[in-house]
């Protein structure tokens, strides 16, 4: 994925700086102009619309950011093989990192993602949390955090014990994911929670990179207060999105073509840039925000085994969550 056209990239994005002051001078007269531009749109908008105006920022506030280097991608190690099969498998995050099971995302490439940074994952006794910063690394203005199963999973059910992370801008995620990288076109089925409004959990899935429809499920409490299980069954003919084991939507072969690629399984923290900020909401959260993933299982189709709704009980993980 970092080959040398990116790498090259990479450092001409780190390369090329403006002093201080120079951006400071810069920034005064480009913050003029562009509050005249905003306050020219706002006034002309049509009655009823709401324009997202969004905040220039500061360029002598973006150039204190705290700097990172480049990350360097961390190494393959040969891979267990069950990974290497798509077999079942329960991860409870408290057994810590196994690198020939897991792939902890250190790296910067051009796109619209923040850098990923694998200082970012933090091992606990029952969990791993992912850190969203903004720092400069390289071209990039906020670092993320990504985790991946290592090996390609197909049909089955898939299920993760988590709370995402609160303030707008923040995607908290689990979804499964191929591409052409991986010999294959873009398939993806997505669970996703938008720190703007945690009273949803939004879903959706793309067959050879077109998308399904864009799905916001109502919860009835915050999830980044409350640990619950989200899953979903991927069968060649149908989706099925799951609530603490409660169906929530269904989607069928009739309704889009249904992903019929084996994919990897990953877990995200991460905001995007300026057009995604109508999605996801302007990126006004606390710096080092952070959601927090429990468990996560596949169980093959067609398989028996344990998956983390074996043993985990919301009302009794949540009671314990408040007496903390």
């Amino acid at each position: 994925m970092a080959g040398p056209v990116f790498e090259w990239l990479m450092f001409v994005g780190s390369w090329v700086k403006l002093s201080d002051d120079t951006a400071a001078r810069l920034g005064a007269v480009f913050g003029i102009i562009l509050t005249g531009l905003l306050a020219g749109s706002v006034l002309t908008a049509p009655v009823g619309s709401a324009p997202v105006v969004v905040a220039p920022l500061n360029p002598h506030e973006e150039a204190h950011l705290p700097a990172e280097q480049i990350p360097v991608p961390e190494g393959y190690p040969p891979m267990a093989s069950d990974a290497a099969e798509g077999a079942s498998f329960i991860h409870n995050f408290g057994d810590g990192h196994d690198p020939t099971r897991w792939y902890k995302a250190n790296m910067t490439y051009p796109s619209p993602h923040p850098a990923w940074l694998a200082r970012h994952i933090h091992f606990f006794d029952d969990r791993v949390e992912l850190e969203l910063r903004r720092m400069r690394v390289g071209a990039k203005k906020l670092a993320g955090a990504e985790y991946q199963r290592r090996g390609l999973y197909s049909f089955g059910r898939v299920e993760v014990v988590m709370t995402p992370a609160p303030g707008s801008g923040t995607v908290s995620a689990l979804f499964t994911h191929t591409s052409e990288q991986f010999g294959a076109q873009h398939d993806e089925i997505d669970i996703e929670f938008l720190g703007k409004d945690l009273n949803m959990v939004t879903a959706n899935y793309f067959t050879d990179g077109e998308p399904y429809r864009y799905l916001e499920i109502p919860l009835p409490f915050d999830a980044s207060k409350e640990v619950h299980l989200y899953a979903f069954d991927w069968e060649p003919d149908r989706i099925r999105w799951y609530v603490d084991g409660e169906l929530m939507h269904t989607a069928t072969h009739d309704d889009h073509p249904i992903p019929q690629h084996p994919s990897r399984i990953i877990i995200q923290l991460w905001s995007g840039q300026e057009e995604q900020f109508q999605w996801h909401g302007l990126p006004t959260f606390e710096d080092g925000t952070r959601a927090a993933y429990y468990c996560i299982s596949y169980l093959k189709a067609g398989d028996t085994g344990s998956q983390c709704s074996d043993t985990f009980d919301p009302v009794a993980a949540n009671a314990g969550r408040a007496a903390n």
